[in-house]
């Protein structure tokens, strides 16, 4: 026979494994978007240069513009004002060769991943970037999530490991 005190504590405890803290119960899966297939370019208007818009999840949306010596990468929410910055790149960098990872928790987009080049320090010749150097995987939270993270490249499994890095840096939003 259990006594009352431990019959309070043994549901206490039943009660505690359901719920859910954190990421115990969360699902998480990935989606994908293709910058170079599948966008509409928007033309520029009044001097600015041409952009794309590629169609992301989870009513987000991808917009990739040129300014100056630059190319931006950014994650919008359609119909909403402002963006996520995901990456500013050097103007040479090929965004049609590229595709976005969606890191989704319980089927709602938190955070993506985005293989881009690691710049040396910047030369006369390009005061922005300097030689590319390498590759690495950033990983980047989207509106109400504060993720910031990166992977080289050259990481064995680089991949799974930029998941694992969004999946444990996921929290509720803020």
């Amino acid at each position: 026979m259990i006594p009352t005190k431990g019959l309070y504590i043994a549901i206490f405890l039943i009660l505690l494994a359901g719920t859910n803290f954190g990421q115990a119960g969360t699902r998480f899966t990935s989606a994908y978007t293709s910058l170079g297939a599948g966008c509409k370019t928007l033309s520029g208007k009044n001097g600015t240069d041409d952009a794309s818009l590629c169609r992301g999840v989870g009513g987000y949306q991808i917009r990739v513009y040129g300014s100056a010596a630059l190319v931006h990468i950014n994650a919008e929410m359609k119909g909403e004002e402002g963006s996520e910055s995901l990456a500013t790149l050097s103007v040479d960098f090929n965004e049609s060769k590229t595709r976005v990872e969606w890191r989704l928790a319980n089927g709602k987009p938190f955070a993506v991943i985005l293989r881009v080049p690691k710049y040396g320090d910047p030369t006369d010749d390009n005061p922005y970037f300097g030689k590319v150097v390498g590759e690495q995987l950033i990983i980047r939270g989207l509106k109400g999530y504060e993720i910031d993270l990166a992977v080289d490249a050259k990481t064995a499994n680089a991949n799974a490991k930029a998941r694992e890095l969004a999946d444990k840096a996921y929290s509720e939003p803020k």
